[in-house]
């Protein structure tokens, strides 16, 4: 046959795949894997691989061997745990799958055991005997727990040591008291005989105490079992010796060592409670608490170190050690947990500055709190309301925020009006940006007292920011009841100027259907008769007055609004600029030497007028008798600048605004006033940036002026130098930031 005759042949079970193209394992291949889990103890991944199995619905002989590998890998996993219940938990979950196993009912069986379930861990040694009889130690601990559960027993299947051993644990374990004598017979289990005769004598005598016998005992029997048997009974013979300590030692020792009973539990907590009640008696609370391995296992043993520890945190509190004493009372609080301990903890977490966790102590005696009103410590609504309200300033310390509202919110459902409560809900809304939440809270509180100024000021403030609302009413309100009240006037003058403002359409609206066909300075009017010469209403009717070309009444107005407001830098700035444009240059002139004079007043100042003018082309003269104005302070010590500074400052402004005339006069008084402070490198450089974009020249140009500005101390040439040279050494290389956005933006834009 020819070779493009040939068929593929297909893979089969005995076949492998062709390469490049793996086959999936089947269930065998997947169980193969669950076995290699299985030997590297990862259970998790051991039942993954059988459950997939199983969902495959393999015959049932491969179902079985999965079931077989998931009961082994629980086995083991029990096998491995130190904790009996978790031990238990994987024994039952292997025996769901192989019920018939012997060595788990065996182990389940020890397990019960040790857990104290006598009962059911003999039916489990039982079912064992049913399907594996000659598993090896399996009839002595059948025969053991037989007697353990008071049934008969025989000693089939039983060493000759083991039958021994067996009669005397027999004898010994009998309700009834030993009389009469005991026989020993031997071969005994374990090494020597004295073990056994130290126990029936104590068995026949309450107050034999063979410690020696018990001790030497020990030392022949060392297995780790019957060690810890040896080690408990010679804590019960130092106890009948009258010797306590020894016997503590030894008891706390096999409880160290694994061994668990009832008897040494109550016995170490008899000791306990004994140490712990004579110290508490004797106020030696440190003593106590060193004394104590495990103060919650008993309850009276817990109150008492509770108490111990409540002594130690009001020491601590007392010397001004907060810290410890918060942790003596959280200490305190663990072991019996009440109400007047939450309250000294949380002082102390307050004190320690534990934001967090005073927030949680006064929460926890805010719920600990007795509900009957007849009880001494019933709180009354207020009092739980101020607790809340207090844990809610404690977590306004921490990041954990979201905590406040719950904890105001609790507070007023015991002080429902309480205004101030609900004002600090509101504000924390507001914080929070959550208006229409802090909305309700304020109108809750307007309702119940209309007259609330700090309420209707928050909920103006509000309105402000939305357009749907109207907060003129608001601000009216709050005049109605506090005529001088700042903060509503200033917001009232502000929403009439917003009126006339063609920037603030929704202002100008809700006015316009309020009061239709009224015209700006009707609205403006209309201001000033609820507001009576307040300046700022007043220069800006001057203006629009100016605007209708209404000269005469335009400087009536502005003059006005000066004269009212003489030392506001807002309004004395608006005014001088707005009465150049109403030709009130010779009120200006009359303005400036007592303008001059307000009281920590800048040069921005005047540049900006100087700027205003140039923009507004009102006359190159006028910037320039404001640029003097402006160098002025150079006299003045407490200004961190210099003439030669301001003078640059100027040559800017002027070289911004195009005004070549002026920059000509600034250049020529640098030239004659400051010639060597570096302001000539300065301007220099400026203009070969600005003008010819030559970068590198600039640098060059300023790098002189500070060594100029350096050599002659000018702090105003050196500081502003440095900061442009700074800024040169990087592209894009800017002055400031306006010239360059002129620069890149087109006019309209700016």
């Amino acid at each position: 046959m020819s070779k493009k005759h040939r068929k593929p042949i297909a893979p089969s079970a005995g076949r492998p795949a062709p390469a490049g193209r793996p086959a999936p394992p089947g269930p065998v291949g997947i169980l193969q894997e669950a076995v290699r889990h299985l030997r590297r103890g990862d259970l998790a991944l051991v039942q993954e691989r059988v459950e997939r199995v199983l969902k495959l619905g393999p015959d049932p002989k491969l179902a079985s061997v999965a079931r077989e590998i998931l009961a082994e890998a629980h086995f083991r996993a029990a096998m491995a745990s130190a904790d009996p219940n978790k031990r238990l938990g994987h024994l039952d979950t292997a025996l769901q799958q192989t019920p018939a196993a012997a060595k788990l009912h065996f182990h389940r069986g020890l397990t019960l055991w040790q857990n104290g379930h006598l009962a059911e861990a003999l039916i489990e040694l039982d079912a064992t005997a049913t399907r594996e009889p000659g598993r090896r130690g399996l009839a002595y601990l059948r025969a053991l727990a037989r007697i353990a559960t008071e049934q008969s027993w025989d000693s089939a299947g039983l060493t000759a040591a083991e039958a021994n051993t067996l009669r005397l644990v027999h004898r010994l374990a009998q309700r009834k008291p030993l009389t009469g004598s005991v026989m020993i017979e031997e071969p005994l289990l374990g090494k020597g005989a004295g073990l056994w005769q130290a126990l029936v004598a104590m068995r026949q005598n309450p107050t034999a105490a063979p410690l020696d016998q018990l001790k030497v005992a020990a030392e022949q029997n060392t297995r780790k079992p019957v060690g810890r048997i040896l080690t408990y009974y010679q804590g019960v013979a130092a106890l009948r010796a009258g010797d306590r300590d020894t016997a503590f030692t030894a008891w706390s020792h096999a409880h160290s060592a694994g061994w668990v009973s009832p008897e040494l539990a109550e016995n170490l907590t008899a000791l306990l409670r004994e140490d712990v009640i004579g110290l508490a008696q004797e106020n030696h609370w440190q003593d106590m608490i060193n004394r104590l391995p495990d103060p919650g296992a008993d309850r009276i043993v817990a109150e008492t170190a509770s108490l111990a520890y409540f002594h130690l945190g009001y020491e601590a509190a007392q010397a001004g050690q907060w810290p410890l004493a918060a942790q003596h009372w959280r200490k305190a609080n663990e072991l019996n947990p009440n109400r007047y301990l939450s309250q000294n903890l949380a002082l102390a977490e307050e004190a320690s500055e534990n934001w967090v966790n005073a927030a949680e102590a006064w929460r926890d005696m805010v719920r600990r709190r007795p509900r009957k009103e007849d009880h001494p410590d019933y709180l009354t609504d207020v009092q739980v309301a101020a607790l809340w309200s207090h844990a809610a300033e404690c977590y306004g310390h921490t990041n954990l925020t979201d905590e406040i509202e719950p904890c105001l919110r609790n507070a007023l459902k015991y002080a429902a009006g309480d205004t101030a409560l609900r004002l600090r809900l509101a504000d924390f809304l507001l914080r929070d940006e959550r208006g229409d939440a802090a909305e309700v809270q304020l109108r809750e509180i307007t309702a119940a007292d209309p007259q609330h100024v700090e309420a209707l000021v928050r909920l103006g403030r509000l309105y402000e920011g939305w357009w749907d609302r109207d907060p003129m009413p608001i601000w009216q309100q709050v005049l109605a009841i506090n005529p001088t009240h700042l903060e509503a006037r200033e917001a009232l003058v502000d929403d009439y100027i917003k009126m006339v403002n063609d920037q603030a359409p929704f202002s100008a609206s809700r006015f316009s259907m309020k009061h239709p066909g009224k015209s700006k300075i009707e609205t403006l009017e209309i201001g000033l008769g609820e507001l009576p010469n307040h300046p700022k209403l007043l220069m800006v009717l001057g203006a629009t007055h100016a605007r209708q070309q209404h000269t005469q009444q335009a400087r009536e107005y502005l003059l006005q609004a000066y004269q009212i407001a003489p030392q506001d830098v807002g309004v004395v700035n608006f005014v001088m600029h707005e009465l150049l444009h109403v030709g009130g240059g010779d009120a200006v002139e009359q303005m400036i030497p007592v303008v001059r004079q307000i009281p920590r007043l800048l040069p921005v100042f005047w540049f900006d007028q100087a700027k205003m003018a140039l923009q507004c082309k009102l006359g190159e003269q006028w910037a320039d008798i404001f640029f003097q104005e402006a160098v002025k302070y150079s006299a003045d010590p407490g200004l961190d600048d210099s003439r030669a500074g301001l003078l640059v400052e100027a040559y800017e402004v002027a070289h911004q605004e195009n005004a070549s005339g002026l920059c000509a006069v600034l250049e020529k008084r640098i030239r004659e006033e400051v010639p060597a402070s570096g302001a000539l490198s300065y301007i220099e450089a400026y203009r070969l940036h600005f003008e010819k974009g030559d970068v590198h020249g600039a640098a060059r140009l300023m790098r002189e002026a500070i060594k100029t500005a350096r050599r002659v101390n000018d702090r105003g040439i050196l500081r502003r130098a440095e900061t442009i040279e700074s800024l040169l050494k990087g592209m894009p290389h800017r002055f400031d930031w306006e010239r360059i956005m002129a620069d890149l933006l087109p006019p309209d834009f700016m």
